[in-house]
């Protein structure tokens, strides 16, 4: 079998990321604590720590992130006023009926 070499084309405008949501940035915050302290190599068994982490906060505790997350999006929206999460995407093409016949 052959496989063929794709050429990607250089995209047009850089990669713009979403901003990240309450859990991403409590996330990255606990998750070198947790490896580091449970000695944990897989980043799985890591994230499915810091969820139970986050599911035994209480909502006090969480609307600190929740509150992040709600900064993070608007500076988000000020810097890339245009932008929506499906320019990360891409088109769908559509497909062509096949004419061969058995």
């Amino acid at each position: 079998m052959i496989r063929r070499q794709h050429e990607y084309e250089p995209a047009s405008q850089p990669h713009i990321k979403k901003p990240r949501n309450a859990f991403m940035i409590f996330l990255n915050e606990q998750r070198p604590k947790v490896s580091a302290e449970k000695g944990m190599k897989s980043s799985a068994a890591v994230n499915a720590a810091v969820g139970q982490m986050w599911n035994s906060l209480s909502k006090e505790e969480q609307a600190k992130y929740y509150e992040e997350a709600e900064a993070e999006r608007r500076l988000h929206v000020q810097l890339y006023p245009e932008w929506s999460s499906a320019d990360n995407y891409g088109k769908k093409r559509k497909r062509t009926e096949s004419t061969d016949s058995m």
